[in-house]
């Protein structure tokens, strides 16, 4: 199975960039093609700027093996051909024969193998069988009475409550952002404005959702679970990551909050460096831009950066970082 953009895919993402479907259920569609998350993320982008795809696949067509969703689309009457019974056969050996006194075989020598054959099959039948009534007579005895477990069991001692048994699901490792003096690295990847969807989906898989920003011509691509929003301007705009704090939801936010820390040299800013502490880190150049007293801007290393404190100066409530 091939990774790369086939002209097959480019094809079915235009066909549904057509009929209006969201980028998230387009790149979902290409990824269950077989196409790298990255890659299918970056065609769709290129799609809505306007940007002729080309195939990436070095391989002809005919000369690829059929991915997973597309072998299935074959038609009625061109399943492939079965060998005759004339090539099966040429292509297999006949085992040589016996050897046997006169040139034939050896009736009681045969009946005799048989014979043993059927003892072997009928003496391990018996003692599978002996084990199985073992083995149901045995479970009952040792399986633990059942009962009722007390209120905050697994949470404060006892044996804890994995998040199969309650069917809840595991959350995400917390992401750590790093800023160095080559720009912003995520999951050991340099993370440009030219590569950020790809960096990005090869990390985080497809995005949660996509929506559409009409005023500013700006699309969005959430990662709910991890709290962390991709901001993308069409026309060679700038490009943002946004850390949303407080999960604020609705179509600028996220559902859930960014837990994880950005690190810029050997300091490590969290969602909860409150404003002070914050504006103590010299290297980021942190003024307050206009009148309000809730947003710090800065800059290190030619990125631009935002820390906003909307509800408190205990906890941030976003962090943006805007891309080269």
């Amino acid at each position: 199975m091939t990774h790369d953009i086939l002209r097959s895919d480019i094809d079915l993402a235009t066909r549904l960039r057509d009929d209006q479907r969201p980028d998230h259920e387009i790149i979902s569609a290409l990824v269950h093609r077989g196409v790298d998350p990255g890659k299918a993320a970056q065609l769709v982008d290129d799609l809505r700027k306007g940007i002729k795809p080309t195939p990436q696949s070095s391989i002809p067509m005919e000369m690829t093996l059929p991915r997973r969703s597309r072998a299935k689309n074959v038609p009625p009457g061109k399943e492939p051909a079965q060998p005759s019974r004339s090539a099966r056969t040429g292509s297999r050996r006949e085992p040589p024969a016996q050897p046997t006194v006169s040139g034939r075989r050896n009736p009681a020598g045969f009946w005799l193998k048989a014979a043993i054959f059927a003892g072997l099959v009928i003496a391990a039948g018996s003692v599978i069988l002996i084990q199985f009534q073992k083995a149901s007579t045995v479970a009952p005895e040792v399986q633990p009475p059942k009962a009722a477990m007390p209120k905050g069991h697994g949470a404060l001692g006892g044996t804890p409550v994995t998040a199969a048994a309650t069917g809840q699901q595991i959350s995400p490792a917390p992401l750590v952002l790093e800023l160095l003096p080559d720009g912003l690295h995520l999951g050991g990847s340099l993370v440009t404005g030219a590569n950020v969807l790809t960096a990005v989906a090869n990390l985080l898989g497809i995005p949660t959702r996509t929506n559409q920003v009409q005023q500013t011509d700006t699309v969005i691509y959430a990662y709910d679970q991890q709290g962390l929003l991709i901001y993308c301007q069409k026309g060679g705009g700038t490009n943002r990551i946004v850390l949303d704090c407080d999960a604020s939801g609705g179509d600028n936010g996220t559902t859930s909050p960014f837990v994880g820390a950005l690190k810029v040299e050997d300091q490590v800013i969290s969602p909860g460096t409150d404003s002070q502490t914050l504006a103590a880190i010299k290297n980021l150049g942190l003024t307050r831009p206009g009148a309000s007293d809730t947003v710090l801007g800065g800059r290190y290393n030619g990125l631009g950066l935002v820390f906003a404190y909307l509800n408190s100066p205990q906890h941030l409530s976003y962090i943006g970082i805007d891309l080269k």
